[in-house]
């Protein structure tokens, strides 16, 4: 079930209704980015599909998201305005977590792999990239849910493994589109689940 829709451009998804959602989720939240279910400077696994390529050398990297494996909630050098690092927790189930879910990243994270990636946040935009991030990843995975019908005895105990980045390896339809003249995508990521104990990629 490798549906194209599953391979979501990390962090800014040029969608009207995920925008128009998430900025309605930014607009909800306090200023500081506050939630019931923020878990402020975890450094638990985070669930940002934005994965290190280009970290410095000899940052050990969580090989199930390619982020680094203790969370950087230090101001970037240059940064001008301090960013929030509360974590938001997901609804998506972590496998080899007891119970446990993929923790989003703080805005304060994202703008350090956004920078570390080569690009040039602005401060002022990233609760909104983040609110943007987080939405389109939960629509992902109810995504997933209504594949996963098709085999109703493992919906109840399905779980994310791991997550990659790939965004030198273009999907057929990716590269289709940018043959054509379109713009290519943001990035790729493959997500995979565990189904019955089997691992299964979208």
């Amino acid at each position: 079930h490798h549906d194209p829709r599953l391979r979501m451009g990390c962090p800014v998804i040029h969608s009207p209704a995920a925008a128009e959602t998430a900025s309605a989720a930014a607009a909800a939240q306090t200023s500081g980015g506050d939630s019931a279910a923020a878990a402020a400077g975890s450094a638990s696994t985070s669930g940002c599909p934005v994965h290190a390529r280009g970290s410095p050398a000899g940052e050990r990297l969580n090989p199930d998201n390619a982020m680094p494996a203790v969370a950087n909630q230090l101001p970037a050098a240059g940064q001008r305005l301090p960013l929030s690092k509360e974590r938001v927790e997901s609804t998506i189930p972590q496998a080899g977590a007891e119970g446990g879910h993929w923790v989003y990243p703080s805005a304060q994270m994202f703008y350090n792999a956004m920078r570390r990636k080569g690009f040039e946040p602005q401060e002022e935009d990233m609760r909104t990239v983040v609110a943007i991030h987080n939405t389109v990843n939960e629509r992902t995975w109810r995504e997933i849910l209504l594949w996963e019908r098709h085999y109703p005895e493992c919906v109840d105990d399905l779980k994310l493994v791991r997550f990659g980045g790939v965004p030198d390896e273009p999907t057929p339809k990716a590269r289709l589109f940018t043959a054509v003249g379109y713009k290519p995508p943001f990035d790729r990521h493959d997500w995979v689940v565990s189904r019955c104990g089997k691992e299964v990629r979208y």
